[in-house]
């Protein structure tokens, strides 16, 4: 196993989550403004809402994530699973808010590509750093990272 030379708390999910939450808020102004609301006061609520789907999402995929590399013959805890699932979350500061912005029709015909495109630069991390602490092939890796996102995806629009 290698040496952990990132941070030894993982912001990677929580700081998208807000990104998300701010971006939500900011398309959706016209509507919390039309409920004679202000911005400030409708801030903590859309955050705190953005923030715990965030959360959520990020305890899912950290299950799926560590049963699938358990299943791809590796050996990790799963609050390790969990701090790596989140510390690839950097590409996710850009797709999230994209994609709030995209869902909220407030948004240009090139944010469903920038979002993929993000959501695939997060498995391309998150393979490398599974590569990295199991000592897999990116290949191996890769597998099990996509294996995780498929079922994610899978189950979103099966319940739907």
């Amino acid at each position: 196993m290698a040496p952990n030379r990132r941070l030894p708390v993982p912001l990677g999910v929580p700081i998208a989550g807000l990104l998300w939450s701010l971006a939500t808020l900011q398309a959706r102004s016209s509507e919390i403004a039309s409920l004679d609301m202000s911005l400030a006061e409708a801030a903590f609520p859309v955050t705190l809402g953005g923030i715990g789907l965030f959360l959520a999402l990020w305890g899912g995929f950290t299950g799926v994530t560590w049963a699938l590399c358990r299943a791809f013959g590796g050996r990790l805890s799963l609050l390790g699973t969990g701090a790596l699932v989140s510390q690839a979350a950097l590409p996710l500061w850009i797709a999230a808010p994209v994609a709030a912005f995209w869902l909220a029709g407030a948004s240009t015909a090139a944010a469903p590509l920038a979002a993929l495109a993000g959501l695939a630069l997060y498995g391309w991390t998150l393979s490398g750093l599974l590569s990295t602490d199991l000592d897999w092939s990116l290949a191996r890796a890769g597998a099990a990272t996509a294996s995780a996102i498929i079922f994610l995806v899978s189950f979103v629009f099966l319940t739907i």
